[in-house]
């Protein structure tokens, strides 16, 4: 009785693996893969030690768990905040880095207005005047520092 008790749950390990793995294809969110894949390596444990208890092995199945999930999550938080410090999608701004426009106004202390393609920016830099060629050397919030172009 007992070895079918074994593989009866052996099964279900294995049973549970593959429909977590199978919702992860269907609702992708890298979320389930890892609970599943936890599944399918409880299965082996029980494969390789028949007498743990069910208790046992579902400890264990909720501790790899949450540990390949908090492993995943800061393995990806930390490729997301590396990815998004470099990527210019939605920052117009930083995206002008290096470009050259037209000063089109100029204010006190050098800060004035300048078009780069057809958008004017809030521009500030040294020793400007108007009507001549600058680059974006860096942006300070919604300022492009700038200086002039030869």
């Amino acid at each position: 009785m007992a070895d079918w008790l074994i593989n009866w749950t052996l099964w279900h390990w294995l049973i549970l693996g593959f429909i977590l793995l199978i919702g992860e294809v269907l609702t992708p969110g890298i979320f389930l893969l890892w609970w599943g894949l936890a599944a399918l390596v409880t299965a082996f444990v029980q494969f390789l030690f028949p007498s743990l208890s069910l208790a046992s092995l579902a400890i264990f199945y909720a501790l790899l768990a949450c540990i390949l999930s908090v492993i995943w999550w800061k393995y990806q938080h930390g490729k997301d905040r590396h990815d998004q410090s470099y990527s210019t999608l939605n920052q117009r701004d930083h995206a002008l880095l290096g470009k050259q426009g037209i000063v089109q106004e100029l204010g006190a202390n050098g800060i004035g207005r300048g078009a780069f393609g057809d958008t004017t920016w809030r521009i500030q830099g040294d020793n400007l005047t108007v009507g001549a060629l600058i680059e974006v050397e860096r942006v300070d919030g919604i300022t492009l520092i700038v200086k002039k172009s030869f």
